[in-house]
This record gives structure tokens, sequence and C-alpha cells, in this order.
């Protein structure tokens, strides 16, 4: 609390710094767990408070690590879309539909691609570059700062005729969900059967699912899934095809999320570590196929980083009382930071202490730069929060590590204690969170 406290506040300073001196609610608007606070209590509070309390005390008499594997598979992914959509219902229909349904941005695009999708790929850049030029085009600005991935998803899902806000919302949290049990097991592959039921948990419970009910769930699950892919892959005896569908999934995930490329060196770190350098051939091979379809139906991704980058430029030289002197990727990290603390709750700070006891370091080598990335280049539209989500659940991967380290080598035998205390007041920081902000969070 109290480094998300100072994180706060730095970013108060740097934005006063640029001007005449403003009110701190002035100061921190649109920072997210900061702005437009109303109380918002309702009979359907008690759902959230009702899951921790299962989930916790579930933990506590050690289930997860009674439960079969695949059962427990199954129970996490239950028990995270249970938590995810009673924080969602706090503000009823309004906390699945507020991410889609509000203002230009993701639903105002698919409008757009409803009438010619190739025709929108094709212009998809032409369209970012001119939003850069003359801000306040019809399509939605917010989206450039992404491929046209999510885009064609949400399209996709209209097809199917699942058009009202809410439902897509519902749509994306169910396949969000799945994120919890392909997180673990990658875990359980790259640590041990200890270290990822142990996670589970705090996956379950995680503070960053109040965000899940968005598109951007849709590329943290094609990240995990192909994380999961190449971990699993990199075992020995495994066939080459798993090596291949990573790299299709990265591909893909490529397509959703400019800052996901990064999470490939997770993939590449654990052919290192297990010394199957031919996998990185056939995982590398494999990217390309997704990119060079879309580069033929006309989207060509480095152009789009290219036109995403120039908005960012753009919009930081016409912020009013922008920062002055101070870099403008200085001013990011703040609020950047900010972000990740109450993403991941108190546990981000025991993870960060165990990070050299963990025989997980790979999945850190991809999310970590991401997540910098991101911060630096701005490349995150105005929602970092959700753009992050395909990296938070790797972050607290080291929580799980055991201290002091096993005198064999590696981590084959022990865990870490499951963080309990810091996993539930992370959780209940998410319940105020969705109390206390409205249902567009």
């Amino acid at each position: 609390m109290g480094a998300l406290i100072a994180c706060l506040g730095l970013t108060a300073l740097l934005r006063a710094g640029g001007g005449e001196a403003e009110p701190l609610p002035t100061l921190l608007a649109g920072i997210p767990f900061t702005a437009d606070r109303r109380p918002h209590i309702s009979p359907t509070s008690l759902l959230a408070p009702a899951v921790l309390a299962v989930v916790i005390v579930a933990a506590w008499r050690d289930v997860h690590i009674r439960l079969r594997w695949g059962t427990l598979l199954i129970t996490a992914y239950v028990a995270s879309l249970a938590w995810t959509l009673a924080l969602a219902s706090v503000h009823g229909l309004s906390g699945l539909a507020g991410p889609l349904g509000n203002g230009p941005g993701y639903l105002s695009d698919v409008a757009a691609a409803d009438a010619d999708p190739v025709g929108f790929l094709r212009s998809y850049t032409h369209q970012g570059a001119h939003q850069g030029a003359h801000q306040g085009a019809a399509s939605g600005s917010g989206t450039r700062a992404h491929p046209p991935g999510l885009v064609l998803v949400l399209w996709a899902l209209t097809r199917l005729g699942i058009r009202a806000p809410s439902a897509l919302g519902v749509v994306l949290t169910v396949v969000g969900a799945a994120t919890v049990p392909l997180a673990a097991i990658a875990v359980r592959s790259l640590c041990h059967d200890r270290a990822a039921r142990r996670f589970v948990p705090v996956l379950v419970l995680a503070p960053w699912a109040v965000w899940i009910p968005a598109a951007d769930a849709v590329t943290a699950t094609l990240a995990a899934a192909f994380v999961t892919l190449g971990v699993i892959g990199s075992e020995p005896g495994r066939h080459l095809r798993w090596a291949a569908g990573c790299g299709l999934g990265i591909g893909v995930a490529t397509l959703c999320g400019y800052a996901v490329p990064w999470l490939g060196i997770t993939v590449v770190a654990t052919y290192f570590v297990r010394r199957r350098p031919l996998l990185n051939v056939i995982t590398g091979g494999c990217v390309l196929l997704p990119l060079s379809v879309a580069a033929f139906l006309g989207f060509s991704w480095p152009d789009g980083l290219a036109v995403a980058h120039d908005q960012v430029v753009h919009a930081t030289t016409h912020i009013p009382g922008s920062t002055a002197g101070v870099p403008a990727w200085v001013a990011r990290v703040p609020p950047g930071l900010a972000v990740v603390l109450a993403a991941c709750g108190p546990t981000i700070i025991r993870a960060a202490r165990r990070v050299r006891l963990t025989p997980g370091w790979p999945f850190l080598v991809g999310a970590v730069p991401a997540i910098g990335f991101g911060m630096v280049t701005g490349l995150t539209g105005a929602h970092p929060e959700r753009s992050w989500l395909p990296f938070y659940c790797w972050l607290l991967v080291p929580a799980l590590a055991p201290s002091p380290r096993p005198q064999g080598p590696g981590d084959m035998t022990q865990a870490g204690t499951l963080p309990l205390g810091l996993t539930t007041v992370g959780a209940l920081s998410a319940i105020v969170a969705r109390a206390f902000l409205p249902g567009t969070l």
C-alpha cells in the first residue's frame, strides 16, 4: 500500500510541475483506482465477498493440494469465473458492458468492419495515421494502440448474434478466466506440482479480475495459451507440433497486442533451459504465418506499430498542463507502477523479494520487459491496466518460490508457503475498488 501511495503521489507531483497548481483529484484524473469515485453498494455487492470466503476457506483447508490435477484445473476455472462475475455484478450489467459499451472504442470499429472486414484491415493503419493528425475521428482512437485482432474477434462474435455489450462482456469473461488453468499448467511444468497447486488460489483471487470483462482478456488467454504450449512442448519427449502450435499462438496473439511478442522471450528462455534449441527455429517460423496472412489481407504489423507510436507522440505533445521539463516516458513510469501494484496486490512485493529463488524466472524475462515497453512507449492506449492483462499472472510466479533455496539442484520437491494473507488483502482491494469506482472501470 505504501508503494502504491508513493507512485500516485509522484504522479501527482509530476503533473503538478507542468503548470499552475491544480486540486489533487484533477491531477490524478484518469489514473486507475483514483478517478470518478462513487460509492455503490447493492445486494449483489455480497457476491464477491462470498466467493472470496469460499476460496479462502478451501485454500486454508488445502483443497488445492488434495484434488486431482485435472479436477483442480476445472475447479480453478469455475472459481475464477465466479470471482470475476461477482466483482462485475456490483454494478449490474454495466459492470460487464462498461469496457465495451461507452464512448468510442472497439464497438465503433466493429461497426466499421461489419460491411467489409478485409477493407477494414487494409485501411486500419491509414485510419490510424489520420486520427493521429486529426483527433476526434469517427473510429475509436483508443483501439489504434492495438493491432486489429481484437476488433475482428468482436466482429466475429457479433456475426454470431452476440451484439449486446453486456453479452459480449460475459463471453469475454468466460474466455479470460481460462488464463488461470493455463498459467497453472505452465508453472507446474517449469517449477513443479506443489508450486502450481499453491499458485492456483493466488490466480483465482487476482485483483486484476476487475478488468477481465474487456477485449484484452482474449489477448491474455491467447498469451497464456502459447506460453503453456511452449513450456509443455519443451519437455523431453514432446512432439515438435507443440512448438509449432506455440509459434502460431504467438503470431495470432501478436495481432491483438503490440507488447505481446515480448512474452516470446519466455518461450526462448525455456527452450534454452531445457536445451532444445531446434524448437526456436520451428516456433519462430510458425510465428510468421499469421502475420503473413494479415499482411496479405492488407494489414502490416510493423506499419501499425509505427502508426500507434506516432499517435502516442502526438497525444503527448497535446496534453494540457503536461509535465514540463520531464520526458514523457519518465512521467508514465509512476502511474504505470501504480497500475501494476494495484493489479497484482501486495503479493507482488513478496514475488519481487524471491525472484532469485524461483525456477520460473523465464516467465519474468518476458512479462517484465513487456510492461516496461508499455510504460516507456505509451503503447497501451488509454487503459494500460487492461492492456497488461496478459502479463500480470507471470509476475507473481516467484511468490511461490521457497526461501531459503533447496539444497538440491532446482526447486523440484518444495514450494514456498501459500501467501494466503497477502492474497486475501489483494482480493479485498479489488472488492473495495469495484464498490467505489463506476461500472466503466
